[in-house]
């Protein structure tokens, strides 16, 4: 790849032209298409290029995948600016142009659980070996943050310095919080699809992704929810496999965003998920069966049973209990929104895309 990207190198840098990367997904995500939108509607000299694909399964196809990071690498040596949401692996085990302004804006919001190279030879984590040689999370010039509390976080799972950490916010955010209303077509849609979900209050469950086991306590969840009161929808991470019965699903494309638009609970254990349902004022619940098992093969950066006392749990009857009891503790939310959503307002993407345009200009 080295050897290669010494010739595309050669190709001239646009100085007007800003590159999205991602493989978390292979659809164009919310904060690349609001970062889009803003360009388009402010800035309209900036040439953009989105690239978004995930490393597939197959012999044949990652063959394909090799001749794709080719042509990353040519918009990559060809740009300004790079935005990426993720690892992404031309960016950060190559070695770029002196020029190259490297943005990486987070897929999640915060860090409840540690992540990148604070887990690394732990069982959830990568080999540190492996992580060398890939150079994991090499080469950022900036990157995005929403709150001061966490960048000591993004210091640590990224490896850098805290003056890097930019305390502008995320675009979700503003999607969220309705700009443009670009949601309300989406939660239109949704709720076209599955008129039932207006028919009781809706608890939305989203755990994260445990390596390498199924989540059966969703069960002990079912179970737990009088289903004559309450809608019980749960979203599971894509590569979580846990069998669920189709009556708690929607399909995948209703993103996360809209379900948590119209939630009037929310439960998750260590999914960053929490600070876009905080952002919402949603009531939030952190439903923790394996929290020793979790600290000793992952870690955790937020002690939830210290931050959220009264909305943090191991049995799923007690989080029932005070839904049912309409006893949830709005102040704990409103602490924790605060510490960890400092920029919880409708002009992220702006800030974002206004400081970047700055030093393109440099």
């Amino acid at each position: 790849m080295e050897f290669m990207y010494f010739f595309i190198k050669l190709f001239p840098t646009q100085k007007n032209k800003i590159t999205m990367l991602s493989r978390q997904s292979n659809n164009i995500n919310v904060d690349f298409e609001m970062i889009l939108d803003e360009i388009k509607r402010e800035h309209t000299n900036i040439k953009v290029k989105i690239l978004c694909k995930k490393i597939p399964q197959g012999f044949i196809n990652k063959i394909g995948y090799c001749f794709y990071t080719i042509k990353c690498m040519y918009h990559i040596a060809t740009s300004r600016v790079c935005i990426i949401d993720g690892y992404v692996i031309p960016i950060s085990a190559l070695n770029h142009k002196k020029g190259l302004i490297i943005v990486q804006l987070w897929h999640a919001m915060g860090a409840i659980k540690q992540f990148g190279r604070q887990v690394i030879e732990k069982a959830e984590g990568s080999k540190k070996i492996v992580a060398d040689i890939m150079k994991m999370h090499r080469n950022y010039t900036y990157i995005m943050c929403t709150s001061s509390a966490t960048k000591k976080f993004y210091v640590e799972g990224f490896q850098t310095d805290e003056n890097k950490i930019l305390t502008l916010g995320m675009p979700r955010i503003d999607y969220l919080l309705g700009k443009d209303n670009k949601i309300d077509d989406k939660v239109n849609k949704l709720l076209s699809a599955y008129p039932i979900l207006k028919e009781k209050k809706l608890i939305l469950y989203v755990p994260t992704f445990r390596k390498g086991q199924n989540n059966t306590h969703i069960y002990d969840l079912i179970d737990a929810v009088d289903k004559e009161k309450y809608n019980l929808i749960i979203r599971l991470h894509p590569l979580d496999n846990t069998k669920i019965d189709c009556n708690y699903t929607v399909s995948n494309e209703h993103k996360t965003f809209e379900l948590l638009k119209i939630a009037d609970y929310v439960i998750t254990d260590y999914s960053a998920v929490a600070f876009e349902a905080c952002t919402l004022d949603k009531p939030l619940f952190f439903y923790l069966y394996d929290i020793g098992e979790y600290k000793i093969n992952r870690g955790l950066n937020i002690d939830l049973k210290e931050e959220m006392p009264e909305s943090t749990f191991s049995n799923i009857k007690e989080i029932m209990e005070i839904i049912e009891n309409d006893k949830y503790n709005y102040e704990d939310l409103r602490k924790f929104k605060e510490k960890y959503v400092e920029t919880a307002d409708m002009n992220n993407t702006k800030r974002i895309v206004d400081y970047i345009v700055n030093v393109m200009e440099e």
